[in-house]
């Protein structure tokens, strides 16, 4: 909202510095975003009476002989459209600057002499958008009753040696969007009551109120008043008013129109007004559009009504986007003579929703979306019938149509001083206290302690003990209230023994060469259950950006695979990524939160080095990485236990679940083909992820790997050749080799597998190296080979393995 500060001097005795009011408004709870001053930075800007005008031949150019208050007139070339003889004009002198410091000097145009330049409101500083549309093209024209002189400076006349304040309110402090609410916003400020005048309006016309049948619904407009004004002149608005309509930001466009955006202003109640030839069938209904509806709107745009949109119609078709803008089918023109206005408070949601959804957001709109002070609808009326009398030559009809009339009574709101001390950390008296209110224009009641406080309708932010308390504190100066440390036990900064436990495993997984990526928690219903090996029901946000963003993740991998095709769509192949954060689910009639660490590979275990063959990553290579992270949190590798799962969006055959002591705690593997084939920038890589739950791991997380010296005895390796039945897992071998491997087994490791056709079917051959070790003496041949022969003989009896 645009605050001019001399249309403030209407209500208030000011007689401060405007930048310094500015400061004091904004440490009061409304903040002003600039005090602008329109006239700064120009200089020599005269009003100027042209006396002669002569064409000059084969130009656009006129010479005219310019009268500006000096003994001779002086030449000036122009070349706007709508220059004349005997207009009052803007005359920018010899030395003058105008918009962008541009200087202006004497010269010659077209061979003849100019002494100086006839402006436009836009070369002065005036944006396009307030330029009447009629001096938009050409220069600016003072009407023929306005009272200049030749000579005198432009600035008063034109508004410009006034200082705009811009309200850059909060939607709650909707009150100050009209000069009245600013006015008593900063009467409170300076403690000075505004002189808000009622308006007294006696009609001259015959009673109308037989002439329109209308039809509301009160539930889209509780309040609905109409008047009618016969016999207006079509015409320009007296230059009072029209500089107070440009200094707010609203462009000047006929005394008709400009009376109800003047009004609106003023009093902060959105108005319109209609050409009473609109409703020649004499009905008016106020309803919901219906399906296929169209209009067109005063600027012109098209469109079409949606059922929720509240209109206005002549009880066929609209007339009227309610509380948005007028239709160009009812729009007051030129030879408009008859005038009915409307003034009326309707649904703020519905109105919001609709300048949403057709993309035409206005003042009106806006003030409704908001709230406006119900007080103010029949006082709106009045004035702007008032005004139409006065400067449109109108007769004011007798009556006025109240379709809808509900009343808002104002709010009451109870408190005590020592809640509002305790609050502030004041110690303010009650006096004090109800000063305050009264500088805001509310009254108390309630004896002692207890206030009993009314707010009238024009503050319907209040509705609460803490609104007072907010009130208080803004207007007693937040800059009075004492600085005390807070009463509070003091909290020592740290991470939880979980936050250091994830952040433990994230060091891990990046000291694995792996990049952090951060995803969306949001995504679609399919990609939420994906990659989950029992999906739980989902989250679903009740207003989501866009499809594919309404449901909460249940997993991560989803993320990296997002992040994986955004990569390889832009040639990026070698990936090595990890995520730890948050997933989500709906389980028991609870909102759950579960925390997660992914990772996802893609391309070769190593970069392309002449040194070694390139080795693509495979799903050996991600249990690897994964048991070394397992390795470095202490948990123990005969603990963790890998079984084939099918999980959706998973490969069949290449996909495990990790179970840690028999708990499930998350799944390795490759992504399907299905998946990969889906999206063209993955399509033929082979991608390996694992997901693993840290609300389960961190539990099971000991203090960490420790160093030691390296050996100082040589260790003794041998290898073991095996022949084992097709049913029997690696981790078996494993566990048995263990069991029966003695003190000093320090290492297995598998060297060779081999299936086909030169050994046994249903069979399989893999090769062993163990390695021992006694980190105290050295070790012999006889106790590795008493180890080797049990280890043997085990095999061969446990579990049917043929030692070749």
């Amino acid at each position: 909202m645009l605050v001019s500060y001399n249309w403030l001097k209407d209500f208030l005795n000011l007689d401060e510095d405007p930048k310094e009011l500015g400061e004091k408004i904004t440490r009061t709870g409304v903040e002003i975003a600039s005090v602008d001053h329109p006239a700064e930075g120009l200089k020599k800007l005269v009003v100027g009476h042209i006396l002669e005008c002569e064409d000059i031949e084969g130009t656009h150019l006129h010479k005219c002989q310019v009268d500006v208050g000096e003994e001779e007139p002086i030449q000036i070339v122009c070349g706007a459209p709508n220059v004349a003889a005997g207009e009052d004009v803007i005359v920018a002198l010899h030395g003058a600057r105008i918009a962008g410091n541009e200087k202006i000097k004497r010269g010659k145009i077209r061979g003849i002499k100019s002494n100086g330049m006839i402006c436009g409101l836009q070369e002065i500083g005036f944006e396009d958008k307030v330029v009447p549309a009629k001096y938009a093209d050409g220069i600016f024209v003072f009407p023929k009753d306005t009272d200049v002189k030749p000579g005198e400076e432009v600035y008063e006349a034109l508004g410009m040696d006034d200082y705009i304040l811009d309200f850059d309110i909060t939607p709650n402090r909707a009150d100050t969007l009209s000069m009245e609410g600013a006015a008593y916003e900063v009467g409170a400020i300076i403690d000075e009551k505004p002189k808000v005048e009622p308006v007294v309006l006696k009609a001259d016309g015959p009673d109308w109120t037989q002439e329109l049948d209308v039809q509301v619904d009160e539930k889209l407009a509780p309040k609905f008043y109409l008047r009618k004004v016969s016999n207006v002149k079509i015409g320009e608005s007296p230059l009072w008013m029209q500089r107070r309509l440009w200094n707010a930001g609203i462009r000047p466009i006929n005394n008709v129109v400009d009376v109800t955006n003047y009004v609106m202003l003023l009093t902060g109640q959105p108005m319109h007004a209609y050409d009473a030839r609109t409703f020649k069938d004499g009905k008016l209904e106020v309803r919901k559009a219906n399906k296929n509806e169209k209009l067109t709107l005063l600027n012109d745009k098209e469109v079409e009504l949606d059922p929720n949109d509240i209109i206005i119609t002549d009880g066929q078709k609209p007339v009227m986007m309610a509380g948005v803008m007028g239709g160009k089918n009812s729009e007051v023109e030129d030879d408009t003579t008859d005038v009915i206005l409307e003034s009326a408070v309707f649904d703020g949601t519905s109105v919001r929703k609709s300048a949403l959804r057709h993309a035409n957001r206005t003042e009106a709109s806006s003030r409704f979306e908001k709230g406006v002070n119900w007080d103010n609808t029949q006082k709106a009326l009045d004035m702007a019938a008032l005004l139409l009398r006065n400067d449109a030559d109108g007769t004011v009809n007798e009556g006025e149509i109240k379709a809808t009339d509900a009343q808002r009574n104002p709010s009451v709101v109870k408190t005590t001083v020592s809640y509002i001390n305790k609050v502030l950390g004041t110690e303010l008296s009650r006096a004090e206290m109800e000063k305050i209110f009264d500088q805001l224009g509310f009254t108390v009641a309630g004896s002692e302690d207890e206030l009993v406080v009314t707010v009238p309708n024009r503050r319907w932010d209040i509705s609460i003990p803490a609104d007072l308390v907010e009130e208080v504190g803004r207007i007693y100066g937040y800059d009075n209230l004492k600085s005390t440390q807070p009463l509070l036990a003091e909290t020592h900064g740290g991470y939880s023994a979980k936050e250091t436990a994830m952040r433990r495993i994230k060091d891990i997984a990046q000291g694995q060469g792996l990049m952090e990526a951060i995803s969306y928690s949001l995504t679609s219903p399919e990609k939420a259950i994906s990659f989950t090996k029992d999906p739980k029901p989902v989250v679903e946000v009740q207003w989501p950006l866009n499809s594919s963003r309404s449901t909460m993740r249940e997993n991560l991998i989803t993320g990296l695979v997002d992040a994986a095709s955004y990569n390889m769509a832009r040639k990026q192949k070698e990936l090595a990524l990890f995520e730890q954060g948050r997933v989500y689910d709906h389980e028991n009639n609870t909102f759950n939160e579960h925390e997660h660490l992914a990772a996802l590979y893609s391309g070769h275990t190593l970069a392309a080095n002449w040194q070694h063959l390139d080795q693509k990553i495979d799903f050996y290579f991600v249990k690897g990485q994964l048991t070394n992270l397992f390795r470095a949190i202490g948990i123990k590798d005969e603990d963790v236990e890998y079984r084939a799962e099918l999980v959706q969006g998973m490969h069949p055959t290449r996909t495990a679940g990790i179970y840690i002591n028999d708990q499930y705690v998350g799944l390795i593997g490759m992504l399907a083909h299905a998946v990969t084939t889906l999206d063209k920038a993955l399509r033929g890589s082979d991608i390996y992820v694992y997901e693993i739950d840290l609300d389960a791991i961190v539990s099971m997380l000991h203090k960490g790997m420790k160093a030691k010296a390296a050996p100082k005895f040589p260790a003794i390796e041998r290898d073991l050749s095996l022949l084992v039945p097709n049913d029997v897992t690696n981790a078996q071998i494993e566990a048995q080799i263990k069991l029966n491997g003695g003190k000093y087994l320090y290492d297995i490791r598998v060297i060779d597998v081999y299936a086909g056709s030169q050994i046994e079917s249903g069979h399989k051959s893999i090769s062993y190296s163990l390695t021992f070790l006694n980190e105290k003496d050295t070790l012999t041949d006889e106790v590795v080979a008493t180890a080797m022969e049990k280890i043997e003989a085990d095999l061969k009896e446990s579990l049917k393995i043929k030692v070749r």
